[in-house]
């Protein structure tokens, strides 16, 4: 077989790695805009239904985005990957559909006692 050439660099015995922080800056500025994002939405927006589920899948999607970086999910299999995001977005339709019928009940509730 034919040799392969690395490009690693190899290191010196006693000689420390240069740590490679680029990747945790990259994940920290996606983390703050998202953040940022919510912000907007939940400090300019009137309360409502929309205002909630916008808050609740920015939320979620900045969980996702922790789940894949920090807990090395985006490394795995996709049959490990697909067992996790199926329930979860399942999950998250559900929470949609309670906030929804709950703001409904709540309404016709309220106008049923006035």
């Amino acid at each position: 077989m034919a040799s392969h050439a690395t490009t690693e660099h190899t290191l010196a015995p006693g000689e420390i790695a240069k740590p490679n922080t680029a990747w945790i800056w990259k994940t920290f500025g996606i983390l703050v805009a998202i953040t940022a994002i919510e912000f907007v939405f939940v400090f300019l927006m009137h309360p409502s239904t929309l205002r909630n589920s916008i808050f609740i899948g920015l939320t979620i999607l900045k969980a996702f985005f922790i789940v894949a970086e920090f807990m090395h999910l985006k490394h795995e299999t996709k049959g490990l990957i697909w067992t996790i995001m199926v329930p979860v977005t399942l999950l998250v339709w559900l929470l949609v559909a309670l906030i929804t019928e709950g703001s409904f009940m709540g309404e016709v509730l309220q106008n049923m006692f006035k």
